[in-house]
């Protein structure tokens, strides 16, 4: 089953959301900018990253948090494998997060990430069988008909957008479904694609970098950091239904910085946009109200408490 926190959760959720995709943006636009390969990026990040999660295990609960994960990790003989699956899974994302805006496919992307709270939402319900309000189900209904009106004007698929769109839900959907989101998974994750990321950063030494260009590469493995520790917490925090809604934000800011980059996008994208603002407003309002209707005040009564008339 799918867990739900309280409303101090989903504000801290909400908080890390809007925090992490800020970060992914500014990676993201990094990543085009940088005199680097998109494997040197990569190899960068996942060394920094990989850096910032062992400093956690300097204090005691970092400790802890590590000897949960790791406990979780081979509790049966089938974990590590799913540990592997994981691991591919975020690789090939990372990766591909680097590689697209370097390659003129920085919009591509954008409509994997449009798409992929929409898999969340069917993924969620179908494996976890997550609760999914009334006002969310419009929500998805809306951002479907936007990004059905994009494909129909471009029939043909990027193969970047399908990797986005179906590798992220099994990640995020598998973690849940075996118990394996603990704080410091993620860390483990980057742990066993270190070598990798150290092999990459060696074999790019062919190329020199300045100095401007390996502190760009530094600040892209610290935000790396920062954002997937932020995203990762909202997904622990938030319902995966509304964890997926809110995913909208980050591809709207991937297609700000496509624009930034120089790619351009075509006129009934217009239209696109203006719905999937629609739906993102429709979340908005309704975690207002929820929010409203959840700080009423409780009245007592001869017999205890209860809430007030709603």
């Amino acid at each position: 089953m799918d867990r739900t926190g309280g409303m101090g959760d989903t504000a801290r959720g909400v908080g890390a959301v809007v925090l992490a995709s800020g970060l992914f943006g500014g990676i993201f636009y990094l990543s085009g900018v940088i005199d680097a390969s998109a494997e040197v990026v990569f190899g960068w990040r996942i060394v920094v990253t990989f850096a910032c999660y062992s400093l956690v295990l300097l204090v005691p609960p970092g400790r802890a948090m590590a000897r949960d994960s790791w406990a979780t990790l081979t509790r049966e003989w089938w974990t590590p494998l799913v540990f592997g699956l994981l691991c591919a899974l975020v690789g090939v994302q990372l990766w591909l997060f680097s590689w697209a805006p370097l390659h003129g496919h920085a919009l591509d992307a954008s409509l994997g990430f449009l798409l992929l709270p929409l898999a969340l939402v069917i993924g969620s319900r179908a494996v976890l069988k997550s609760e999914v309000s009334t006002w969310q189900w419009v929500a998805v209904g809306i951002a479907a008909v936007a990004v059905a009106v994009n494909i129909a004007v471009s029939p043909s698929l990027s193969w970047v957008t399908f990797v986005i769109c179906t590798g992220y839900p099994i990640y995020f959907v598998v973690r849940r479904r075996v118990g394996m989101d603990k704080p410091m998974a993620f860390g483990l994750e980057v742990a066993a694609l270190s070598p990798l990321g150290v092999w990459l950063i060696v074999s790019g030494a062919r190329h020199p970098t300045s100095v401007t260009g390996i502190l760009a590469l530094v600040s892209v493995g610290i935000s790396g950091a920062a954002a997937m520790a932020a995203y990762l917490a909202a997904a622990r925090l938030l319902s995966l239904p509304l964890f997926g809604l809110l995913g909208y934000l980050e591809p709207l800011l991937l297609v700000a910085v496509a624009f930034v980059l120089g790619e351009r996008i075509r006129g009934v994208d217009t239209i696109t946009f203006g719905l999937l603002g629609l739906a993102l407003a429709l979340l908005a309002a309704e975690g207002y109200r929820a929010a409203r209707r959840d700080r009423r005040p409780r009245v007592a009564s001869g017999s205890g408490t209860r809430r007030a008339t709603r």
